[in-house]
């Protein structure tokens, strides 16, 4: 069983860099930008700190962080939440709409330039990290169902 979590943990740091070496080469926003666009982009535009924290599976504060980035640069910016005056929704901005655009096609070139022929069945192991992500989640919170 260690040699599954080192092969998995490597791979996704490989990946994660080749991903990022390809955005950077391609004039894209980086990985973790990307990510935090993506996180905007499937909330219909407009979500919370909390739920790129939630979506991204790291803390709030390192989602804020990654928001005040993202919102220097233009991407993204705060707005009250009309629902909940404590917060602030993060909204996608028409240069983040476009930055997402670029980087998802380079991204999406990136990885299929990488899996294309190597033999590896990507849906079956698609699906078997996301049965396995499920477990651990349940084993958090056991109110969650597998």
């Amino acid at each position: 069983m260690q040699n599954f979590f080192d092969v998995l943990v490597r791979y996704e740091t490989d990946l994660w860099a080749m991903v990022d070496d390809r955005l950077a080469a391609g004039g894209a926003v980086s990985l973790a930008t990307l990510e935090a666009l993506r996180v905007v982009d499937r909330h219909a535009g407009a979500c919370r700190v909390h739920e790129v924290s939630a979506d991204l599976s790291i803390t709030v504060g390192a989602a804020s962080k990654l928001v005040d980035r993202t919102e220097r640069a233009g991407l993204v910016r705060r707005e009250p939440n009309p629902l909940d005056r404590r917060s602030a929704l993060v909204v996608l901005t028409p240069a983040g709409a476009a930055a997402l655009g670029l980087a998802e096609e380079v991204a999406g070139r990136a990885l299929a330039d990488h899996l294309e022929g190597s033999g590896v069945d990507v849906t079956a192991l698609t699906h078997g990290l996301a049965i396995l992500r499920a477990r651990l989640a349940a084993q958090k919170d056991p109110e969650v169902t597998v």
